[in-house]
């Protein structure tokens, strides 16, 4: 947003003429403007829309550079791009002015003009700053990379210092590791708060410029790391905005492959979720846990509903359970490649931990799963997979990917999107059928939907819930997997099924749940 001081005499007018117009009674503010009309247009548009002001009621003084101010305003912020007009020397004083809305953020702005000589002027009607439109985008799979370590100053210029309550930081993630510097529309991070200290708290992360939604997608508390990963539209500058609410933490980010907005890349295929991998009864080709340094490779391709000539990359939900030793990470990578420095999975002793995956699929149609310490039981539910792709003129396969700032579609504490906005908790074997077809800005032609879910408040016992297309039977697969009193998220590629639905289905015990969609798939 740019600001800018054109005369300190003029700018005192401006603001004390705000001031008379809000607070002063009808009567007083029609006194104050009765000679001074203008109108603008376009009424809205993105930012970098050029806003064509008219009007009447300033008189041209030939002593004066400029005869009047147009500009724009919010909340406290005053004069924001002003643009200086001349007025014409005729009878009614008539003038016209351009205001560039270059960098503001999306909103609504209240429009204003005043006169140089007269001091005359007030409100218009509001501009609204539209959210840019993002076309289809297709996915390019990386080896996972490091875009930011507070621990260490990895993103941060070098900055070693944890994200303070309240603070944000802002993350560059286009123009390295792979990722091209324009184009990008979203890109997959594998986020890890990790050292947090002070109450429970949460990690929103949004396109930098735009405002903060009202949304999570990571919730944390101290002596826990925890990692979930992000499907993030890119903002302004290249990069993403981090939120932290309370305490401090430090936070890693791993960039799993981005988004262009062409049909160049890899189109996504959503499947009904489906297990490729158990390690405690031998699914997927090991029997027995990973231990302590020990990598397993899985054979992704031909399994679980992705076809035997696979894809570039595959969406699996992984879950580290049966832990026992040290707190561990879990890297996923293609076969056949270096493994990275990077992790998908954090968890400590008896926990259960899951987290999304889109994994590159490497050599023989297989990913690569290390185990740093310990020992644990992995196990793995494919939930779609990237195509191959085609040809200029040639359908593809899939879906394109249409990233979203985050939106809330379902919080079961207050009813938002339940049937009947009816509050409490998803019972034991209860099922909830939750429409995302029209909500949050999913549209009618999307197959499927990005979505960040997080359960809360459940009294135990340990859990599971299961997302699915509605209308199909339920798998036998988990997103997430809880105990008492914790708050867990995930991010979910679900399937969208009839009449514009998924359904949540949790096992035991009872929770609150929270849906927040951070984009969509459609053919």
């Amino acid at each position: 947003m740019r600001k800018r001081n054109v005369l300190t005499a003029l700018a005192a007018a401006a603001l004390v003429l705000q001031v008379a117009v809000v607070t002063a009674g009808p009567s007083m503010a029609q006194t104050t403007t009765p000679e001074v009309e203008f109108s603008f247009t376009p009424t809205s548009g993105p930012a970098g829309t050029k806003i064509q002001f008219t009007g009447k009621g300033c008189p041209h003084d030939a002593a004066q550079t400029f005869d009047g101010l147009a500009f724009l305003t919010q909340g406290n912020d005053n004069e924001i791009n002003p643009a200086t007009f001349v007025s014409n020397a005729d009878e009614q004083h008539t003038f016209a002015a351009e205001v560039d809305t270059t960098g503001l953020a999306p909103g609504q702005y209240t429009t204003f003009v005043v006169c140089t000589k007269t001091k005359k002027g007030g409100p218009g009607s509001p501009f609204t700053v539209n959210v840019p439109v993002i076309q289809g985008s297709t996915y390019f799979p990386l080896s996972p990379g490091r875009v930011l370590d507070t621990r260490d100053g990895t993103g941060t210029g070098g900055v070693i210092e944890a994200l303070g309550a309240a603070d944000s930081l802002d993350v560059t993630v286009t123009g390295l590791l792979g990722v091209p510097a324009e184009g990008v529309t979203a890109v997959a991070l594998n986020v890890v708060a990790t050292n947090a200290t002070g109450p429970p708290s949460y990690l929103t992360v949004w396109p930098t410029g735009q405002e903060r939604p009202l949304a999570s997608n990571l919730n944390f508390a101290p002596g826990v790391s925890v990692p979930n990963l992000v499907i993030a539209r890119v903002g302004t500058g290249g990069k993403v905005s981090m939120y932290n609410n309370t305490g401090t933490v430090n936070v890693a980010a791993d960039v799993q492959g981005y988004f262009l907005g062409d049909a160049t890349g890899s189109t996504y295929v959503p499947l009904a979720p489906a297990r490729v991998l158990d390690t405690r009864n031998g699914t997927g080709g090991t029997s027995g846990p990973v231990g302590p340094g020990g990598t397993i490779e899985l054979k992704v391709t031909d399994a679980g509903g992705v076809p035997a000539a696979g894809g570039t990359a595959v969406a699996l939900n992984v879950t580290a359970t049966n832990v026992s030793g040290a707190e561990s990470y879990l890297t996923v990578w293609p076969s056949g490649s270096s493994r990275p420095l990077a992790s998908n999975l954090n968890f400590i002793k008896d926990q259960t931990v899951p987290n999304l995956v889109i994994a590159r699929v490497g050599e023989g149609g297989k990913v690569s799963i290390y185990n740093n310490l310990g020992n644990v039981d992995v196990v793995a539910d494919t939930q779609g997979y990237f195509a191959a792709p085609v040809a200029a003129g040639t359908v593809p396969p899939g879906s394109q990917y249409f990233p979203t700032t985050p939106a809330r579609i379902l919080d079961t504490r207050d009813g938002t999107g339940v049937p009947g906005g009816a509050t409490g908790q998803l019972g034991t074997a209860s099922t909830l059928d939750l429409q995302v077809r029209g909500a949050g800005g999913v549209p009618d032609n999307a197959t499927a939907v990005v979505l960040n879910v997080t359960v809360t408040g459940s009294p135990g016992p340990p859990s599971y819930l299961t997302v699915y297309p509605t209308g199909t039977e339920r798998p036998l697969a988990s997103n997430l997997n809880f105990v008492a009193e914790q708050t867990v998220p995930n991010l979910v590629i679900a399937r969208i099924g009839s009449g514009g639905k998924v359904t949540i289905y949790n096992n035991l015990g009872s929770t609150f749940v929270i849906g927040d969609v951070q984009g969509w798939f459609t053919a």
